[in-house]
């Protein structure tokens, strides 16, 4: 088990309409991580499974909705996880962060799979 940092993903626009995306304060949370392995995850990122990790966050979570459907995952006491959100896992808190979540499973704890950006 190890801390890192849960970055929310806001979306903005420049003046020019560009999009672009700007990263709330960090907030930390604790959970196990491992690489991206096995026949399912290999099929599901081909070339890209190197820069895949695994996280399984500590801590109960409920899931969120608005407006009727799921929007992402609350931590009791922690942060909301949602698919494009950053996380950093080898940088710190008040740097950019390094990898973006791609996916969060609901299992008995919390399991995101996050992406290098």
């Amino acid at each position: 088990m190890r801390k890192y940092y849960h970055r929310g993903a806001i979306p903005k626009k420049d003046n020019e309409g560009s999009s672009y995306i700007e990263y709330d304060d960090p907030v930390a949370f604790t959970a196990e991580e491992w690489a991206a392995g096995g026949k399912l995850q290999a099929e599901m990122y081909g070339q890209r499974l190197p820069n895949i990790r695994n996280l399984r966050v500590t801590g109960d979570y409920c899931e969120v909705f608005f407006s009727g459907k799921s929007q992402g995952y609350q931590i009791e006491n922690g942060p909301f996880f949602q698919a494009g959100d950053g996380v950093c896992l080898y940088v710190g808190p008040e740097d950019e962060p390094d990898y973006k979540i791609v996916a969060v499973y609901p299992y008995r704890l919390l399991t995101l799979e996050v992406e290098h950006v």
